[in-house]
């Protein structure tokens, strides 16, 4: 059994910092929605998603999964839209919906790909 210094050490700090930053997300979601009322409501609702989403992703799913994948970049896509039709879009947020969508064009692409293949060559 090879038991490296990452799997040891690394995992459960990546872990610590991925659930801090999860936490900060949803509290300061919690704190928009707060202060601004219901205009706040779908950019704290993208928030929450992406932090429950990388948290799911953590613990339950793993990060290198389709499903995972395709989940993220639904979430990307929803954050510039949300920011696009709220007006508050900026290059950051139209760079994020134009990846979000080609990163889905891609997966759901690869995903036909390996669909074709015989059972076997999967």
């Amino acid at each position: 059994m090879s038991d490296s210094l990452f799997d040891r050490y690394g995992r459960p700090a990546l872990a610590v910092v991925i659930l801090v930053m999860a936490t900060l997300s949803v509290f300061s979601g919690y704190l928009r929605f707060e202060d601004q009322g219901v205009a706040a409501l779908a950019d704290s609702t993208v928030s929450l998603y992406i932090a429950l989403l990388v948290l799911w992703g953590l613990f339950r799913e793993g990060f290198d999964t389709f499903r995972f994948r395709v989940l993220l970049y639904l979430g990307l896509i929803f954050w510039g839209t949300v920011d696009f039709l709220l007006g508050t879009d900026t290059t950051f947020s139209m760079v994020i919906l134009i990846g979000g969508s080609l990163l889905l064009a891609r997966a759901a692409y690869q995903y036909a790909q390996r669909q074709r293949k015989p059972v076997y060559d999967r």
